[in-house]
């Protein structure tokens, strides 16, 4: 496990997305809590990388990976990876849909254990287009514990029983 911040401390959403990186990550899980204008509004939803990102994703892939042809050696180093070759493209857009199937079950996971074992609203696996699930590459997850504007579940989420709850929650997902 390598946490991005243990603290209150602002870490930039690309330097997350960069540690996960570095590390070579197999899977990045961003823990949020929610928050809306209306106060009834409370449950969990997890969201993995939108289908309208992946060819984005690969695009940018494209283009931050063309600096290799300024690498010596980058044939070798790269084992004969280009990024302008349709086949290498082939390859990345399968490793993305491959991230995308895996941060679907994941996060699929995660929703049924907050509903089956801790009791929340489970209010499902949502695609949306957010910076660290679209700038990771590995299977990637932005799970929201609930609702901090609903009384309810702020007062859930602030005893030790809540928050022991929903990590454990996570943790049997994994």
């Amino acid at each position: 496990v390598i946490y991005t911040r243990k603290d209150d401390r602002k870490i930039e959403l690309r330097e997350r997305c960069e540690m996960a990186n570095r590390a070579g990550a197999d899977l990045f899980i961003s823990i949020h809590c929610n928050s809306a204008t209306a106060s009834s509004a409370y449950g969990t939803e997890t969201f993995v990388m939108g289908l309208s990102r992946e060819e984005a994703n690969l695009e940018v892939s494209r283009r931050e990976n063309s600096v290799i042809f300024l690498e010596e050696n980058y044939e070798e180093n790269y084992e004969g990876y280009d990024p302008n070759s349709p086949l290498s493209n082939i390859f990345s857009h399968l490793s993305q849909s491959a991230y995308l199937d895996n941060s679907v079950e994941f996060a699929s996971l995660v929703q049924s254990q907050f509903r089956e074992r801790v009791q929340r609203r489970d209010r499902g696996v949502k695609q949306s287009i957010l910076y660290v699930l679209d700038f990771t590459a590995m299977p990637s997850v932005l799970v929201e514990l609930g609702f901090l504007s609903n009384r309810s579940e702020e007062d859930f989420l602030n005893t030790q029983r809540g928050q022991e709850l929903m990590a454990s929650g996570i943790f049997r997902a994994f």
